[in-house]
């Protein structure tokens, strides 16, 4: 399973690894049997809560939200980590992501991207990884090569607002990355 053939390997294991995560937990989102509506409901903000995972620039929260559409009630996690990887196994049209692409970039002209919020956002990547014992700028860059991909991929419903938040998260990974890979080498 693969976003794109040409995709390395470090981003490959990372993007299966949230991929298994939100399909294991959705499956447990889902297990109660009024879950499933709930989930789908329209809140007092006018959104459901797959919804709001949608209109989350993370990877995690997009996923989640994937697997919860893909699935209208209870489903065992295996059964769900089948159906999310399936979605994702065909790389999707080339057409596809150029309107995605266009979408998002369709107002940078006129608020620019995101870069303070995904700066943000970064850093907090960073300080979830803080725990493991890999490299933390290889990681980092991993979290980059999946954005590159993932911004722009119409097999996720992110709003074109989250899409530029996602392409903005880009650049702040890997900014991240050489101000730990300098920190190093300055050591």
């Amino acid at each position: 399973m693969e976003i794109y053939v040409t995709a390395p390997r470090e981003q490959q294991l990372l993007f299966r690894q949230i991929l298994d995560d939100a399909a294991r937990r959705a499956s447990s989102m889902l297990a109660p049997p009024h879950e499933a509506a709930r989930l789908r409901a329209i809140s007092d903000h006018g959104l459901t809560p797959i919804e709001e995972l949608e209109h989350s620039p993370l990877a995690e929260d997009q996923l989640l939200a994937t697997a919860l559409r893909l699935y209208p009630g209870a489903a065992r996690p295996r059964a769900m980590v089948g159906a999310l990887r399936r979605h994702f196994t065909t790389p999707p049209g080339w057409l596809a992501v150029e309107a995605q692409r266009r979408a998002a970039w369709s107002d940078v002209a006129g608020r620019g991207l995101p870069i303070e919020r995904a700066a943000q956002k970064a850093a907090d990547i960073e300080r979830r990884l803080q725990g493991e014992k890999a490299k933390i700028s290889a990681k980092l860059r991993a979290y980059a090569d999946l954005y590159t991909d993932l911004w722009c991929d119409p097999r996720i419903a992110a709003p074109a607002r989250v899409r530029r938040e996602m392409l903005a998260l880009v650049s702040a990974l890997q900014a991240r990355c050489a101000a730990l890979d300098a920190d190093e080498h300055s050591e």
